[in-house]
């Protein structure tokens, strides 16, 4: 591919918008930009930053986000926040680029409650709505606002006096009966033939100023998964996008809201080893994908960098050179910070690779001792690397076929390049 998918991501400060960054900065197909109407931390972030952006309720944003996208050449757009996002799905086709899951309909009715509920009242996964303080038979009630996210204008309600207080303070309250039980965020991915191909459910055991801090993947549940193909039955996705559920009295799983857009925490799928942004790409250039979740990995803890609880012993890492340790002709910095750890930890490397060149000359070009390896494995013609692995390590390569097969025939953890900075205290 000669030409590289230019993205733009923005609002670009946000956590989710980090994640996507993330996500998307070591891959050889993408540029990057992050764009702001705000002076946050995206302008230290990112390489390709724009700031002064207008607000979206201003005039002159209209005019201005499209000399961005004409100016920078931009592809594929990412929204990181719904009201954000709601607003340019209205206005893509005018804008001339792409926005990820950008239906105008579906990002409408996501963006409300009372139209998410109203679109799906058949499901008995809807929660039971309230007209008011009437007909209200079991208290306490939650009342919040139509437009909200996370848990923000949420006020649990024991009487009808503390409900009228409540719906003074919100604007366009929702009443719903209360859900006391276990709450999980469900992360999914839509293709472009509107084919389910990833449900990722995860908990909330340690949430921060609304950004989840502690997570854990949770095994297959029926009912998730139901929920998950109705919504991506009733609204039309293409993309990451997620919903949050809780549990009622009787411990069925009830909705509590959808969005179209990638939430921040979806960095857990990310370790488990399914970038979604990074599909969203991929599916973008009409690509047919899979998913090769890790399931050696069981759970992230976040603080200023993300690690991941990887439980498989190994002694090697073999690692691929070509857009792994090289990428974009230089070498990546990244890269060898986890060889050295690598070898801190007293790990063997062994560099594994179809170089067309030789490959000891290369190393000395570039500046790489070949003495930072246990071994050099140059394969010829098209000899598996599988042949070389022994299952007593992890396989790191760029190319996804090639971790497709390793881990297909040594059922080994493999990784890409985005997975590495998971290993690097």
């Amino acid at each position: 591919m000669s030409k590289k998918i230019n993205v733009l991501i923005f609002p670009c400060g946000a956590v989710s918008a980090v994640e996507i960054y993330e996500s998307l900065k070591y891959s050889i197909h993408t540029k990057v930009y992050g764009a702001s109407s705000v002076e946050d931390y995206g302008r230290l972030k990112f390489d390709n930053y724009i700031g002064g952006v207008p607000n979206i309720n201003d005039n002159s944003f209209d005019e201005t986000f499209s000399e961005i996208i004409k100016d920078n050449d931009i592809d594929v757009v990412f929204a990181t926040h719904d009201s954000v996002h709601k607003y340019l799905s209205e206005k893509a086709s005018s804008f001339d680029c792409y926005l990820v899951n950008g239906n105008q309909n579906s990002s409408k009715i996501a963006r409300s409650k009372k139209l998410t509920y109203n679109k799906f009242k058949d499901k008995n996964w809807v929660p039971k709505q309230y007209d008011g303080t009437k007909n209200i038979q079991s208290w306490p009630v939650i009342c919040k606002p139509d437009f909200g996210q996370g848990a923000q204008g949420v006020t649990i309600c024991q009487d009808g006096l503390q409900l009228e207080s409540a719906m003074k303070k919100v604007e366009y309250p929702v009443i719903v009966e209360y859900l006391p039980g276990e709450e999980l965020t469900v992360d999914c991915f839509t293709d472009r033939n509107g084919k389910l191909i990833w449900v990722g459910a995860r908990t909330r055991e340690q949430v921060k100023a609304g950004i989840t801090m502690k997570s854990k993947l949770v095994d297959y549940d029926k009912d998730i998964d139901t929920i998950a193909g109705d919504i991506n039955s009733g609204l039309t996705m293409r993309g990451p996008w997620f919903f949050q559920i809780k549990k009622d009295i009787n411990n069925n799983w009830k909705l509590l809201e959808i969005s179209s857009r990638m939430a921040g925490t979806m960095v857990a799928q990310r370790a488990w080893g399914v970038n979604l942004a990074l599909m969203a790409i991929q599916d973008f250039l009409e690509r047919d994908l899979v998913t090769l979740h890790n399931k050696k990995i069981k759970g992230i803890e976040r603080s200023i960098i993300t690690k991941f609880d990887f439980d498989h012993d190994f002694n090697k890492v073999y690692i691929d050179f070509d857009d792994t340790i090289i990428i974009n002709n230089h070498v990546e910095p990244m890269v060898i910070a986890f060889i050295f750890e690598m070898i801190k930890r007293g790990k063997e490397i062994i560099l594994i690779t179809r170089h067309e060149n030789d490959i000891y000359l290369t190393l000395e070009r570039v500046g790489i001792s070949k003495n930072i390896f246990t071994d050099i494995i140059h394969l010829k013609n098209k000899e598996l690397k599988s042949n070389y692995i022994t299952e007593d390590s992890i396989f790191v390569d760029n190319h996804f076929p090639e971790r497709m097969e390793v881990y297909k025939n040594k059922n080994i953890p493999v990784f890409d390049v985005d997975s590495l900075t998971f290993f690097i205290a």
